[in-house]
């Protein structure tokens, strides 16, 4: 497995535990132990410091304070309230939390005696050339959210027991929110328990008595004091949970996750679920292929999957080595002044050759430019020419259709006038036939006629008033004609009356 940070690669991740110094070696998706003295200086070093060696707390921070004051008067309110001695040099980290008030910012603060991580990291340094990242131990369980290994829904509890410490860490939708280191180290519980049976009993007897009887022992009377003792401890964790939902608004813890150094303890569930009201899980992740094979401290597997992450995405906000490895030399100032100093060099080298050689390829450029030119106004000249005929064609070809365009439009309007000669005529025609027979129906006389192009006159006369009435009724029956009349009058002398009409057609 090689992993990436910029552009440096490892080709495995070394965890260390600080205390006893114990590693592991995990590359190719399999962890194995490993003698520190034997590592290779190219792998990536990761160990942790104990939660008992960090103070925690919460602080508010007026919104009012802009960023750039944000870090000192963090650590000005950080040494007032917890009381931290001035000459004593502080590593002080911070994560702000969400929060409701909108007249103060909430802060989880970390407060690390500066000269303890020296200590312990250098007894690392001894046997190795750097140490990498270093993380606090309840900051480990991040790497469990981000790599997936659990979903980042609810609120999670986690008790982890170590020879030398123990410490209790609540998650909240994947993001850390509170941890406090307890007073139950796997030593203390050894210790408590030889008190209450009043004789010395091995703390790796007391580990494996734990990890394989546990609160279900068959020797009653070791039975009987480890429900004491482990009553008293879930007394104790019942109360860091209630006084950190207090403290933190927290409706419920969903899962409580508990495991130890030395492997998980048998009968623990139903401790937890009497005092706690919780369901218990192992406090146990698998992430190697022979992890199987014994049991690792799970601290070094949280140590894995935070350096996968750590390399994925730097980030050294809660990054607490001191001895980190230098960045390449091509990163490091004197690397970046001789990387100056030589790209100097090169560009005065470099200039000249590049002003001949440019001054070349352009020539050549001008001269490959000048034979297309002289081919390109040939071919120009010729389609010049074929485009002057084309005009002069053009120029008699438009002539010749004005002519024959005048031709065309007389011989049109002389046909239309003949149509509309023969059209008319024979439909007036007929229309007088029509009006010559129904004026014989109704024996009137029609005594003159005249027209014109949209209308037929008549002089109707008839012995009878009424038969006039009637052919006049009948032409507007027909709908065809639009028939007007002013009136009918009688000729005294002849003794017949007459009527002008018109027909319009």
């Amino acid at each position: 497995m090689v992993e990436k940070s910029g552009k440096q690669s490892f080709s495995e991740i070394i965890s260390i535990d600080p205390v006893s110094l114990q590693s592991y070696k995990y590359a190719k998706n399999e962890i194995q132990p490993l003698k520190l003295e034997k590592s290779n200086k190219n792998s990536f070093f990761i160990s942790y410091i104990q939660s008992k060696d960090v103070i925690s707390a919460t602080i508010d921070i007026s919104r009012n304070i802009p960023d750039s004051d944000l870090k000192n008067a963090i650590e000005i309110k950080v040494y007032d309230e917890l009381g931290l001695d001035s000459a004593i040099e502080y590593t002080i980290t911070y994560l702000e939390t969400e929060t409701n008030d909108n007249k103060n910012r909430v802060f989880n603060v970390f407060v690390i005696d500066a000269s303890l991580v020296s200590s312990q990291l250098s007894e690392i340094r001894k046997k190795t050339s750097y140490i990498d990242y270093v993380a606090t131990a309840p900051f480990l369980i991040s790497s469990l959210y981000q790599k997936a290994l659990l979903e980042s829904e609810g609120t999670d509890c986690f008790v982890y027991f170590q020879k030398n410490d123990a410490f209790l860490a609540i998650y909240k939708g994947g993001e850390y929110l509170y941890s406090k280191s307890l007073h139950y180290s796997l030593t203390e519980l050894t210790e408590k328990f030889c008190e209450l049976i009043g004789e010395r009993v091995d703390e790796e007897d007391f580990y494996k008595l734990l990890t394989t009887e546990g609160l279900k022992s068959t020797n009653i009377s070791y039975q009987s004091f480890l429900m004491q003792l482990f009553g008293e401890l879930f007394l104790y964790i019942n109360d860091v949970i209630v006084f950190a939902k207090r403290s933190y608004s927290i409706d419920n813890i969903d899962k409580i996750y508990i495991g130890s150094e030395v492997g998980m303890f048998v009968g623990v569930d139903e401790y937890a679920k009497s005092y706690l009201g919780l369901e218990s899980y192992e406090f146990n992740f698998s992430i190697a292929i022979n992890s199987k094979e014994w049991y690792v401290d799970q601290l070094h597997i949280l140590m894995a999957l935070t350096a996968q992450v750590y390399l994925e995405d730097t980030d050294d906000k809660l990054n607490f080595s001191i001895f980190r490895r230098p960045p390449p030399f091509r990163k490091r100032p004197v690397g970046k002044l001789i990387g100056v100093l030589v790209a100097s060099i090169l560009l005065t080298i470099a200039y000249p050759a590049y002003q001949y050689g440019y001054s070349q390829f352009l020539q050549l450029q001008v001269a490959q430019a000048n034979k297309e030119y002289k081919k390109a106004n040939t071919e120009a000249n010729v389609i010049r020419a074929k485009i002057a005929k084309l005009k002069k064609d053009r120029a008699k070809i438009v002539v010749l259709v004005k002519k024959e365009s005048k031709k065309l439009e007389f011989r049109k309007k002389l046909l239309s006038e003949i149509h509309k000669k023969k059209t008319a005529y024979s439909m007036k025609a007929l229309i007088l036939v029509e009006l010559i027979n129904i004026s014989n129906k109704y024996k009137s006389k029609i005594s003159n006629i005249s027209y014109d192009e949209n209308n037929i006159k008549l002089s109707i006369q008839n012995r009878s008033e009424k038969k006039i009435t009637e052919f006049i009724q009948e032409l507007t029956n027909l709908k065809k004609y639009k028939i007007t009349t002013d009136k009918i009058e009688k000729n005294e002398k002849d003794n017949f009356y007459l009527s002008q009409i018109v027909v319009g057609i």
